[in-house]
């Protein structure tokens, strides 16, 4: 094994603020002094008396990882010698395993065929979730996890019924592809049963879970996302943040939006989509304001596909118009659910719509209170 430090026989390799310290088993001179636990994940130092490498343990099991890093190579030229307290070190190995675990996985395998196998899989997956197996209800706003297999199940049953047709087929379809990505992206995480116990308590809404496609979409192009959950047998996912850098970060604020939702959604026009967007950036405000900025994404729900271009037009013409007034606001989107049919009969592709526009002039963030 290759150590990130090597030690100068009698001295500390490293030098810190901490209480205690860190030594080889041999005895001889600390590797670390002034040694934290917190401020030294998975750092291996080769001991200047013996030649034994020693590293400091990994970041425990159900402990968040911390705000703020100084990511280290095995072998470094010149590695600090001393540590300002409240650095955190961290070995790059340590940072990959973390990250892997961390952040949502990419979902290539993002096809499915509609069948009672299928059905069936993803139905059991659902009641090993949540222990419990899901409740019949009547129609899509009520249920829309339980009313998708429902539908599907009747689809079955007629052998004339070879491939998607119609509204109804479509939004089932949806409905099920963004719960399977759902558990794909995110079912390793440390906090996935929170995550599951959120949208599971929304019946598994399209808009409980565009809060997890947009976490997806922020953290797989390279933004550090962190999750807050509560306390309890039951948790639940309270808040999503971006966090910009060990003090600073950015509420991820996901709105319901479904004035223009299947079924009975009305006809959409610019004027009314505009309007729809500022009503939602005002009452976003009472949460979000230049002392709390954050970021503001509207879940569009079972839209249909031709009002993507006109929510991008309403959301880019009302930062242009009224960014100004928004100054907690950084950032303002869009994200919607998508099927495509394949050239497979009863096979779909699932993927997420995402539209963000920046805001040019919003507050810097502030940090929180010490």
């Amino acid at each position: 094994m290759i150590p990130h430090y090597l030690q100068s026989r009698g001295t500390p390799a490293i030098q810190s603020e901490g209480p205690g310290v860190f030594a080889c088993a041999c005895g001889e001179s600390p590797l670390i002094a002034g040694y934290a636990p917190e401020n030294f994940l998975a750092i291996a130092i080769q001991c200047g008396a013996c030649g034994d490498i020693s590293e400091t343990p990994g970041l425990p099991a159900g402990i968040a990882p911390p705000r703020a890093v100084l990511p280290l190579e095995r072998g470094a030229d010149s590695p600090p010698a001393k540590i300002a307290v409240g650095t955190v070190l961290i070995g790059k190995d340590e940072l990959d395993r973390l990250a892997a675990l961390y952040l949502p996985r990419r979902t290539e395998d993002s096809t499915y065929l509609i069948g009672d196998t299928f059905l069936d899989e993803l139905e059991a997956l659902q009641s090993r979730l949540t222990g419990a197996p899901l409740d019949p209800v009547p129609g899509f706003k009520d249920g829309p996890l339980s009313w998708a297999f429902a539908h599907f199940r009747q689809r079955l049953r007629d052998p004339a019924w070879a491939e998607f047709n119609g509204d109804e087929d479509a939004v089932a379809a949806t409905v099920l592809g963004a719960f399977r990505d759902l558990v794909g992206s995110w079912g390793h995480h440390p906090l996935f049963p929170a995550m599951i116990g959120t949208v599971a308590a929304r019946g598994y809404s399209f808009h409980a879970m565009a809060i997890f496609g947009t976490a997806k979409a922020l953290a797989l192009t390279g933004n550090r996302i962190g999750f807050v959950a509560t306390e309890g047998v039951a948790p639940k996912i309270a808040a999503v943040r971006l966090v910009l850098d060990g003090r600073s970060d950015l509420s991820v604020n996901v709105a319901r939006f479904d004035r223009f939702e299947w079924p009975d959604a009305p006809v959409a026009t610019p004027q009314t989509m505009r309007a729809a967007v500022l009503e939602a950036m005002a009452a976003a405000q009472g949460h979000m304001n230049r002392l709390r900025p954050g970021m503001l994404f509207l879940s569009a729900g079972a839209a249909d596909a031709s009002l993507d271009h006109l929510m991008f037009e309403a959301l880019t013409g009302a930062i242009a118009s009224h960014g100004k007034r928004y100054r907690g606001l950084n950032a303002i989107g869009a994200i919607l659910p998508k099927v495509q049919t394949t050239p497979v009969p009863r096979e779909a592709r699932f993927g997420y719509a995402f539209y963000p526009v920046a805001n040019v002039s919003p507050a810097p963030p502030k940090p929180p209170r010490a």
